[in-house]
């Protein structure tokens, strides 16, 4: 079995960008995305999702991606969003089996 080297994009941001996040990474070459809501605590305070409708709820997004499209990604999503909203990301390197799945 061949692993091809790929890296992996995780963003933690608000809900509430949520749709405009996904939105960018897939303009930007995102061949996919998993999306996920998830609680924690930072800077900006406890994120539990317990006020009302779950307002204050997180999202983890993940792509796995060429280093040239995971790279773009960060930054995008960084320079857009990061200064209004609360967030961050971060790469990961990563070996995948199926390499097209992925634009390798």
């Amino acid at each position: 079995m061949e692993f091809h080297k790929a890296k992996q994009v995780v963003i933690i941001t608000e809900t509430t960008i949520a749709d405009a996040v996904i939105e960018l990474i897939t303009r930007l070459g995102a061949p996919g995305y998993t999306l996920q809501g998830v609680k924690g605590k930072g800077n900006r305070g406890l994120r539990a999702g317990t006020g009302f409708a779950n307002i204050y709820e997180n999202v983890r997004v993940e792509v796995v991606a060429s280093e040239p499209v995971a790279k773009a990604i960060v930054e995008a999503v960084i320079n857009k969003f990061f200064t209004n909203y609360a967030g961050f990301a971060y790469l990961q390197d990563v070996e995948v089996v199926r390499a097209a799945k992925f634009g390798l």
